[in-house]
């Protein structure tokens, strides 16, 4: 009973899965192909308009167009990520992509006025802005979405990494190989005070006796046979580490970027590399704290001037009521809570960064 159960819950779990990675490209593509056809909408609107005189009727007609790919825009760029986000969760360069992709539409307001040339009347720049202002305004909305993202693919990579490791990587030595049962898990600890390191050879490995590390000299029971043969003939090794060190089957027929090489695949150097995690993750979490504390002011203002920044040229590209352009009017510092949020979201796709780069450097290069 309990098998089909377990079955059961295998079967519906692949069918989930499926339905998700199904549901998952399909928004890519429909997502996909209405952002195209909205960026292309809005961009032929935005040059047409940029000079040349119009009637009155056709901008109006042109005004509506534009609100629709607005809206086409808006959420094709949200469908889109939503599709990227099933179809590549676990991929790292996933939040950053829409990142990026969201910083493009969001400046447009710099790069496509430049494109343009603004030589039209300001009836016919009002149309032409509107299309501009539009793209922009679907890179804020995608932005958000992608800054959202990084938070909680940082969460779950974090809350992986410290269980895990690497153990979802490719192991090569020692793979399958239990936790001893009365190890001592020392934090930071050498290989011998680790859970993977077996007790019925650590007794005769000369690595433990000299007090020395199977990684700094790549020589380890998971991958030097000589270590594992010393072990099974009961070879007495000194307690002194001087002495035992002289015990240690060095293998002088390897290069040393291969010895490098069967550390990083190692189950024990993989238990030492998740303690290095464990400890950089803290260590990243304060230096962004500190920073952001220590700097607060200054980030501030560079936060207000942007937004100021941002505001004014947006500005440029807002409508009257009449359909004339707006005055060129900046937000101003208000009480700061605008910029203390924006912030804060630039902090956090910070913070996410330099946890993926940690975690490159631990579990990738293994540094």
């Amino acid at each position: 009973m309990s098998q089909r159960d377990t079955t059961s819950s295998v079967r519906t779990g692949d069918w989930a899965a499926t339905v998700l990675e199904w549901l998952g490209e399909k928004a890519l593509w429909v997502g996909g192909g209405i952002t195209v056809i909205g960026i292309a909408g809005l961009i032929f609107y935005a040059f047409k308009f940029s000079s040349g005189g119009y009637l009155e009727k056709e901008l109006s007609t042109a005004n509506n167009y534009i609100e629709v790919l607005q809206k086409m825009l808006i959420a094709g760029v949200l469908v889109f990520a939503l599709g990227m986000t099933a179809r590549f969760w676990s991929d790292i360069a996933l939040p950053l992509t829409l990142f990026v992709l969201a910083v493009a539409l969001f400046t447009a307001t710099w790069w496509m006025e430049a494109l343009t040339g603004q030589a039209g009347s300001s009836e016919n720049l009002a149309v032409a802005n509107k299309a501009i202002a539009s793209l922009s305004l679907a890179g804020m909305y995608l932005g958000a979405y992608a800054i959202i993202l990084q938070v909680i693919d940082a969460y779950a990579r974090v809350k992986f990494r410290v269980i895990y490791g690497s153990k979802g990587d490719l192991v090569k030595y020692g793979k399958g190989v239990k936790e001893e049962s009365d190890y001592r898990n020392v934090f930071m600890g050498k290989c011998w005070q680790l859970p993977f390191c077996r007790k019925f050879v650590r007794e005769q490995c000369p690595i433990y006796h000299s007090r020395r590390t199977c990684w700094r000299e790549r020589v380890g029971c998971m991958c030097e046979e000589e270590v594992i043969r010393g072990a099974m003939e009961g070879k007495i090794i000194p307690k002194d580490a001087v002495a035992a060190a002289k015990f240690i089957p060095y293998n002088m027929k390897l290069p040393p970027s291969h010895k490098a090489e069967r550390c990083r695949q190692c189950i024990i150097y993989n238990e030492h590399q998740k303690h290095k995690y464990k400890l950089m993750v803290p260590v990243v979490f304060v230096a962004v704290g500190l920073f952001y504390v220590g700097l607060h002011a200054q980030l501030l203002e560079s936060s207000g001037r942007l937004i100021q920044k941002f505001d004014t040229s947006m500005n440029k590209f807002t409508f009257s009521a009449g359909g004339d352009l707006a005055h060129d009017v900046a937000i101003g510092p208000g009480n700061g809570i605008l910029e203390e949020i924006f912030l804060f979201c630039i902090m956090m796709f910070v913070l996410s960064q330099l946890l993926k780069l940690v975690e490159f450097c631990v579990f990738r290069l293994k540094i």
